[in-house]
């Protein structure tokens, strides 16, 4: 068995793989580590190397054992503290970011907000700013949310439990 041989004049490198165009065939390199191939039309070879996550699919889950995390977007925190745990959204996120909360602990999660922040739940809305939140009722409370205007406002998709708007 031999292996793939690629256009003229092209080397090959491990994680190498051919892509045809349409026309010919082309070799796209290895992408980086955790990376997924990704479908996109505006590419020439018509799929890119892209960092895994968006909608949630890739989401990295962390447990946080202190009393404060500042969020990253696309991931989740799963609250596991005796005291109440604050996960504060992250300054900068763009549309379609994603940020999940689960409680764990016994102190039960506060999803706190920076200047210029509004998280939309249903038909109501938290205080503008530093002073809006969302808080758990229940030590096993969940919520998700989802970046509609970039920086600063977000929307409750999902959400598990009876959660206090402030």
């Amino acid at each position: 068995m031999g292996g793939v041989n690629f256009a003229s004049g092209q080397s090959s490198a491990k994680g190498d793989i051919q892509i045809h165009n349409g026309t010919t065939y082309t070799k796209l390199a290895v992408g980086a580590n955790t990376e997924v191939l990704t479908a996109d039309s505006t590419e020439t070879t018509g799929v890119k190397w892209a960092a895994a996550g968006g909608g949630g699919g890739g989401l990295t889950w962390n447990e946080v054992t202190g009393t404060s995390q500042t969020a990253a977007v696309d991931n989740g925190y799963i609250t596991n503290n005796a005291a109440l745990v604050t996960v504060t959204l992250p300054a900068t996120a763009s549309v379609g970011d994603v940020v999940r909360v689960a409680g764990y602990g016994a102190g039960g999660w506060k999803v706190a907000q920076n200047a210029g922040d509004i998280i939309h739940f249903l038909g109501t809305d938290t205080t503008t700013g530093v002073g809006g939140s969302l808080d758990s009722t229940n030590r096993y409370d969940a919520v998700e949310l989802l970046c509609t205007v970039a920086n600063d406002e977000w929307v409750v998709i999902s959400s598990m439990g009876n959660i206090t708007i402030t």
